[in-house]
């Protein structure tokens, strides 16, 4: 699902402290993780919001989303869950704000949001997220403002989310319409990581090519690089093409 630059500005709204860009106006590592929990697949993307996320996931805007609200920690104190969950339709999930859980529900189910039995937060159980016996196809974990992860056991979903994420980044990376992945690519990030890894990505910048850096654990000295000429040209690892 390639994206152009002026479709989404999520990756240059976030900075962190002390991180040395790639891309001048990139000032937030952007990092992918992807890990098997039970039937599902969890992918942990940063940064993303749920608007681009409702987009990358492919789901329909009448889909149902049922929307949970805690409970959570702050400064080692628990939080009672913010009220019961709501049942809103998919497309609403870019007026949401604050932390929140998303579970998907087909358009038509009569399943009231009280009766999945799920608990919150999401992460704490990815592998019970996704009621796939009811349709539900996705469920989403959003904290921070820019930390989702997208859980199902669809891997075709989550491989088009991850594809779409990469193209969104590349696009406001390089602020001008970048080729699209290859298939390759893809299939080497869709291996699940152990416990503990993740990947950063790197855009780096070129006029004459374009080059995307994959660094394990956000360690550029054994991150691995993808190259392509250009528009219609295959991407490749390595530095020629």
């Amino acid at each position: 699902m390639p994206l152009t630059a002026t479709q989404t500005h999520v990756f240059r709204r976030h900075a962190l402290d002390g991180f040395e860009p790639c891309v001048p106006h990139i000032r937030y590592p952007v990092t992918i993780g992807l890990y098997r929990e039970g039937p599902n697949l969890g992918l942990f993307l940063a940064p993303l919001d749920l608007p681009l996320a409702r987009r990358l996931t492919g789901i329909a805007d009448t889909d149902h989303a049922v929307v949970l609200r805690g409970p959570a920690f702050l400064e080692d104190a628990y939080l009672a869950a913010e009220g019961e969950a709501e049942l809103r339709a998919w497309q609403d999930l870019d007026s949401l704000c604050g932390d929140v859980d998303v579970i998907h529900l087909p358009e038509g189910s009569r399943v009231r949001p009280s009766e999945l039995g799920i608990d919150t937060p999401l992460l704490a159980a990815p592998e019970q997220a996704v009621p796939s016996d009811l349709g539900s196809r996705v469920a989403i974990g959003f904290a921070d403002g820019c930390h989702t992860a997208i859980i199902s056991p669809d891997d075709a979903l989550i491989r088009r989310t991850l594809s779409g994420f990469i193209s969104a980044y590349a696009a406001e990376a390089s602020q001008r319409p970048a080729p699209a992945l290859s298939s390759s690519l893809i299939d080497v990030l869709m291996e699940p990581h152990s416990p503990g890894r993740w990947h950063e990505l790197r855009w780096l910048p070129a006029r004459k090519f374009f080059a995307l850096e994959v660094a394990p654990n956000g360690d550029t000295t054994r991150a691995t690089r993808w190259v392509c000429g250009g528009h219609g040209q295959s991407w490749r690892p390595g530095w020629s093409w």
